[in-house]
């Protein structure tokens, strides 16, 4: 009976010691996103103009690690009503219902299910964006700089408005379907 004993406890101590590395492996490469010093906004034309804004609350889960991306883990998730212009017509209509209808939609998420090194600083990330009912697969390219315990990343992606039915029924010719996401993120570990 000791002899099964001392068995199922060096197991234990066993199972134990995998599960704290993977733990801490996990933790060491975890980011926490700068707020202050981050930015994730958009720029779209309307009605000849270039019109941009950005979001006031966001979050991110990133655990990232240049050596190991196959194991990188990535998941944003955007505030809708946070969103902010200084266009005042775009400023008015851009909560409502034909847009990002923020009171049935109060959040967005984007999950990236891939990244791939694309060349020295260059990175490019697939995942999905969830908004306004819809889930769509996203590009996101971006370069990212890791200098110590800090991290850069800035990248862009084209979205499609009408993919969303984010200003449905709003022609091209006033308001472009291509929609371009800016994101400017400072992290640490």
């Amino acid at each position: 009976m000791k002899r099964l004993t001392d068995m199922f406890f060096k197991a234990g101590v066993f199972l134990t010691f995998i599960l704290v590395g993977a733990a801490s492996s996990a933790f060491a490469n975890e980011w926490s996103v700068d707020r202050n010093k981050s930015t994730l906004g958009f720029e779209v034309i309307n009605n000849g103009n270039t019109v941009t804004g950005t979001f006031a609350t966001w979050n991110a889960k990133i655990i990232f690690n240049k050596e190991e991306l196959d194991k990188a883990q990535i998941q944003a998730t955007i505030i809708t009503g946070s969103v902010k212009t200084e266009d005042a017509q775009a400023a008015g209509a851009i909560t409502t219902p034909q847009w990002l209808d923020i009171s049935s939609f109060p959040d967005a998420v984007f999950r990236v299910d891939n990244v791939v090194p694309a060349g020295g600083d260059l990175y490019e990330a697939a995942g999905t964006l969830e908004l306004k009912g819809a889930k769509i697969a996203v590009f996101l390219p971006f370069t990212l700089t890791i200098e110590g315990k800090t991290a850069h990343a800035v990248g862009e992606a084209t979205l499609s408005r009408s993919d969303f039915k984010i200003g449905d029924g709003v022609p091209d010719s006033t308001v472009s379907n291509k929609v371009t996401v800016k994101l400017d993120l400072y992290a640490t570990r």
